[in-house]
């Protein structure tokens, strides 16, 4: 999402609202690949005497993830409140800050870095999610196609328990 800031450009001060839709990309967070749906974003935006463009607002998605216990699909919904500032002719690659260059200022990497640290630090697929259920290891042995790269440790401590 880009804003044209043009018109801020030329009245310092003046605050000018914006709202629109963002796409983010599957983030890959601890090994798991979260997906975020479309990101909506609203807010304001005005630009100070320098040309730097001071922007605010509000975020809502929602993100997909595999369920900490379970690992089915858990969903979370994602809102961050952001305010930051667009430095003109800053360095665009530079991660410490927001740039721009222009009369456009792109949204994308605030978007992103907002939502991300929004993101719940374990997805759940429910709030008393068991995880997986316990299975008596007999009983999974003799399951056909399983495989143990341990059976002939195990089968040593069996031993060496009967001694």
């Amino acid at each position: 999402m880009k804003l044209d800031v043009a018109d801020a450009l030329s009245h310092p001060g003046q605050e000018y609202l914006f709202s629109g839709t963002q796409a983010i990309a599957d983030q890959e967070i601890s090994g798991d690949i979260v997906r975020l749906d479309d990101c909506q974003t609203e807010g304001c935006f005005m630009a100070d005497e320098e040309g730097n463009i001071a922007v605010k607002g509000k975020l809502r998605t929602v993100a997909h993830a595999p369920c900490a216990n379970c690992l089915e699909e858990a969903t979370a919904e994602v809102e961050n409140d952001f305010d930051e500032v667009f430095l003109r002719n800053g360095d665009p690659e530079d991660d410490e800050i927001f740039a721009y260059e222009g009369h456009e200022v792109s949204l994308d990497k605030l978007v992103m870095s907002y939502a991300v640290m929004a993101l719940p630090i374990r997805f759940l697929c429910r709030k008393d999610c068991p995880g997986f259920e316990y299975r008596d290891p007999d009983a999974i042995r003799s399951e056909p196609g399983i495989q143990f790269p341990f059976a002939g440790l195990q089968q040593m401590l069996d031993n060496n328990e009967e001694v």
